[in-house]
C-alpha cells in the first residue's frame, strides 16, 4: 500500500519532466521555424466555444429538469412497487443532472461574456458573441429559474433563485441520510482533488505557457495561488466551531 502511494505521488513528477522536456522541444521547434505563440489568436475561439457550450447546456437543462418533472408525475401516479422505484430514481437522476448542467453552463457563459467583453474593449474586434453572450445570461436566468420550481417540486424545497450557503446547506439537509452521505463525500473527493492536483497541475500549466510565451503570467499565478490559500483557509472556521 506504502509503495503505491508513494508510485501515485510519484507520478506528476515524472509526468512533469516528460511534458517539460516536450515543451522544450516545441519550443526550439518553433524558434527554430521562426513560430510565435501569440494568444491572441485563440482568444475569439475560445468565446465562441464557451458561447456554444452555454447554448448546449442550457438545453441539457431544460431537457434533464423536464424528464425530472415527467417522472414526478409518473411517480405519483404509478402505484406498482417496482415502476415506483424506477421512478423514483428517474426522477432524482434528472434533476441533479440538470442541476449540475447548470452550473457548468452559467460557468461556460459567464467566460464567453468576460472573453468577448475583453475582445471589444481591448481588441476592439466584432460585438456579436457579446451580445449572443448576453442573450445567453438571460436564457440561463430562465433555466435558474425552472431549476428551483423543478425543486420545488420534486424534493418540495423551495430553494431562492439567488441562494445563500444558509439556503444551500438547508436544502442539502433536507436530503435523506444516504444522499447526504454520499455527498458528503463526494464534496471531500473534490476538494482533496481540487487541492492536490489540480491547482497544482495550473502552477504546471501555467509555468509551461510563461514559457511558450515569454511572458510570466504572474496575475493567473496570484490567482490560482489566492484560491489554493481559500480553500484551505475555510477550513479554519469549522475547526473552531466544532473544536471550542
Amino acid at each position: 500500500m506504502k509503495k503505491k502511494r508513494g508510485l501515485l505521488f510519484l507520478i506528476p513528477f515524472v509526468l512533469g519532466v516528460f511534458l517539460y522536456m516536450f515543451v522544450d522541444m516545441l519550443k526550439a521547434g518553433s524558434e527554430f521555424h521562426g513560430i510565435m505563440l501569440d494568444v491572441k489568436i485563440l482568444i475569439p475561439w475560445i468565446s465562441a466555444i464557451c458561447l456554444l457550450s452555454g447554448f448546449v447546456g442550457i438545453v441539457l437543462t431544460f431537457n434533464f429538469l423536464k424528464k425530472s418533472r415527467k417522472f414526478h408525475s409518473l411517480y405519483q401516479e404509478e402505484m406498482d412497487d417496482d415502476l415506483n422505484e424506477t421512478y423514483y430514481v428517474q426522477m432524482y437522476r434528472n434533476l441533479e443532472f440538470g442541476t449540475i448542467t447548470s452550473s457548468i453552463t452559467s460557468v461556460a457563459i459567464l467566460l464567453a461574456l468576460v472573453i468577448s467583453g475583453s475582445e471589444v474593449i481591448v481588441l476592439d474586434v466584432s460585438h456579436i458573441t457579446f451580445s449572443l453572450s448576453f442573450l445567453e445570461l438571460v436564457l440561463l436566468l430562465q433555466s435558474q429559474k425552472y431549476l428551483s420550481k423543478t425543486i420545488a417540486i420534486v424534493r418540495q424545497f423551495d430553494l431562492a433563485l439567488f441562494s445563500t450557503p444558509k439556503d444551500v446547506l438547508n436544502y442539502i439537509n433536507s436530503y435523506d441520510e444516504g444522499e447526504r452521505q454520499a455527498n458528503l463525500e463526494q464534496s471531500f473527493r473534490i476538494l482533496f482533488q481540487l487541492n492536490n492536483y489540480v491547482l497544482p497541475g495550473l502552477y504546471i500549466f501555467l509555468f509551461i505557457i510563461s514559457f511558450l510565451t515569454g511572458e510570466i503570467q504572474l496575475l493567473a499565478f496570484l490567482l490560482v495561488g489566492a484560491i489554493h490559500i481559500y480553500i484551505n483557509v475555510m477550513q479554519l472556521p469549522m475547526v473552531k466551531r466544532y473544536f471550542k
